[in-house]
């Protein structure tokens, strides 16, 4: 399995919550609540909420950390059931050869969301969560599995997940 630069989306079902924020709506029932699109990004891949998007400063938002951590228990088995050891790997723009030794993705269930991104024109936040530490092509580089969650604050719900592999050289 292999990506393009461009994000592959997967629609686990269509919803209002992943529309425009002029056309978005609030849910009309529980289960609306669960539909959320899921976006991959390779590897160090671009995506314009984290790249484009102003930072934030995580303690102004607690509330809404709150508020989009209980909503990620209600969908984090969703997006479990996607985030397979063979999905990571395919992923991964470097290290291949360590890769394919990777076996377990982690419980989603219990990362900790951060804010680290927010978009006030549209009214929407991004949270990073680390779910993993990947294996390394060298000792210099330290790579993670990534979930990003944009969180329609309006609306009170995680409407995208962005699963991408981001790394740190050390100096």
């Amino acid at each position: 399995m292999r990506y393009s630069t461009v994000a592959a989306i997967l629609l686990l079902s269509a919803s209002a919550g992943a529309a425009p924020p002029e056309a978005r709506k609030p849910p009309d029932d529980e289960d609306d609540r669960l539909l959320v699109a899921v976006c991959l990004v390779p590897e160090m891949g671009l995506f314009a909420e984290l790249d484009s998007w102003p930072r934030c400063e995580a303690a102004a938002w607690k509330k809404q950390a709150a508020a989009a951590g209980a909503d990620w228990q209600k969908k984090n088995g969703y997006i479990a059931k996607l985030v397979t050891p063979e999905l990571v790997r395919a992923l991964s723009g470097w290290a291949r050869p360590q890769m394919k030794t990777y076996q377990k993705v982690p419980s989603l269930a219990k990362l900790e969301l951060k804010p680290v991104r927010t978009n006030e024109k549209q009214d929407m936040l991004l949270f990073e969560a680390t779910v993993d530490t990947l294996p390394t092509h060298s000792s210099l580089v330290t790579r993670w599995l990534k979930l990003y969650l944009l969180y329609d604050l309006p609306g009170k719900s995680i409407v995208r997940v962005i699963i991408t592999i981001r790394g740190q050289v050390l100096e």
